[in-house]
């Protein structure tokens, strides 16, 4: 990820360097007076592609098993369950780590007005009201490599977990190989909507495909794509993840989960290594869809990719390589990018960065640095503390149409022998500075 002596360098880079200053390719003022409705457009969007992932329907003609009338734990009532059946559980607290099997659906019970939306403290986002009232909390349990949710290998689309607060996964060093997450998405395909994850003692939700040498010693491991068993594309899809002692979000290992509509903010393992870890973090070729979520107020960052450090006997040996587009990112930490590619994308495979809105970051609003890859367009970036974009050694193939206004620094810096192919139609207003910052670094076409 991008490292915080990366962005102290750049915040003094900008009052030495020689301006080389470009004409700005455009005049329209951006302002941020339609923050909400960019909110609930982007929201929209999500939807739209959730309804696409989610089979709504396939538990409908299923038994429904009751917790706890029926059935007085959870795990109970989901061992009895067949693929097709629902798990239903009415209001409480239940002190559980489960393990989901495929074609269940975990569903809190809607009674009451259940579906109803209420506000949830300090969020955007709405959820039920049923999940804020049916509680999964693992403050009775010790620490382990076991979850709040774990997953059999190969579970796929048709798992659903539906409209529950998970909470309270004891606390774990989340940087050493085994450790769990709150929710455990590993070799497993599950959908994840409607939840609130949070004050769990390691990431929210950790993605990971499943190697055929899984349980090996970490050094001999074979981390390559032709070593993988059973892929992971979970589906996570409107959900609350906060205060979590972790990533709220972490795409590993080729994963390719769909990200869709979430709202993460305040998770914060600083106190582990001093270095906090971004809202989402995406890294060792992972290749997700993050789309219309809301991130901020995360200390590590917002949405930062990267290659991913070294494990096992072999470098990975396909690129990181997510879409990021449409989300909304803000005021997260001071030495971190809003959204960042340190390393990951490749010419075949670049970074994709598109229509977001990164606002109120007291770092650089979009960071690139260390040969990656990626294209970026029609982003709006306003009120940083630095740069809007910054191109530190990397390529990027399309940077169009991006606004960028009231920034610290100037608008767009290339430096270090970066090069840009395509630099077009991009709006600057009210930058410190120039508008572009150009200095050994190449654009092949303006």
């Amino acid at each position: 990820m991008i490292t915080n002596k990366y962005i102290v360098f750049f915040c003094a880079l900008f009052f030495l360097l020689p301006y080389s200053d470009c004409r700005s390719q455009g005049t329209e003022p951006v302002t941020l007076d339609h923050f909400d409705q960019v909110v609930q457009e982007n929201l929209q969007a999500a939807t739209e592609k959730a309804l696409t992932r989610i089979d709504l329907h396939f538990h409908d003609t299923g038994k429904r098993l009751l917790v706890p009338q029926e059935y007085k734990t959870i795990q109970s009532a989901i061992n009895a369950a067949t693929s097709g059946d629902s798990v239903v559980v009415q209001q409480g607290i239940y002190y559980e780590q489960l393990v989901m099997k495929d074609g269940v659906k975990l569903v809190s019970d809607a009674s009451d007005n259940g579906d109803e939306l209420v506000s949830v403290e300090q969020a955007i986002l709405q959820l039920p009201r049923r999940t804020l009232r049916t509680i999964i909390d693992g403050s009775k349990s010790s620490p382990s490599h076991h979850g709040m949710f774990d997953f059999t290998e190969g579970l796929g689309s048709t798992t659903i977990i539906d409209g529950f607060t998970i909470q309270n996964l004891p606390r774990q060093n989340h940087h050493e190989p085994g450790h769990a997450h709150a929710i455990n998405m590993r070799g497993a395909s599950a959908v994840v909507m409607n939840c609130y994850i949070r004050n769990n003692g390691s990431t929210g939700i950790g993605n990971h495909v499943y190697f055929k040498d899984q349980k090996q010693p970490m050094d001999t491991r074979d981390f390559r794509w032709n070593n993988i068993k059973t892929r992971s594309s979970a589906v996570i899809y409107h959900n609350i993840i906060s205060d979590n002692f972790g990533l709220g979000i972490g795409c590993n290992h080729f994963s390719t989960p769909w990200v869709l509509g979430n709202e993460i903010f305040a998770n914060d393992d600083s106190a582990l290594t001093g270095i906090p870890t971004p809202g989402i973090g995406i890294k060792h070729g992972a290749a997700p869809d993050i789309l219309g979520n809301i991130v901020h107020d995360n200390p590590g960052g917002g949405i930062l990719t990267g290659k991913g450090e070294h494990q096992g006997r072999y470098l990975i040996d396909k690129p990181t390589a997510p879409l990021i587009a449409r989300n909304v990112v803000y005021s997260n930490g001071k030495d971190k990018p809003g959204i960042g590619n340190d390393a990951a994308g490749s010419t075949e495979l670049p970074v994709r960065i598109l229509k977001n809105l990164v606002t109120r970051e007291q770092a650089v609003g979009i960071g690139l640095m260390n040969r990656g890859v990626s294209i970026v367009e029609e982003n709006v970036i306003d009120r940083t503390g630095s740069v809007g974009i910054a191109v530190n050694g990397s390529t990027v193939l399309k940077l169009n149409r991006n606004r960028i206004t009231n920034t610290g620094s100037p608008g767009i810096v290339l430096v270090f022998g970066s090069t840009v192919h395509e630099m077009k139609q991009n709006i600057m207003m009210n930058t410190r500075g120039p508008n572009f910052v150009i200095k050994d670094s190449e654009v092949i076409e303006k």
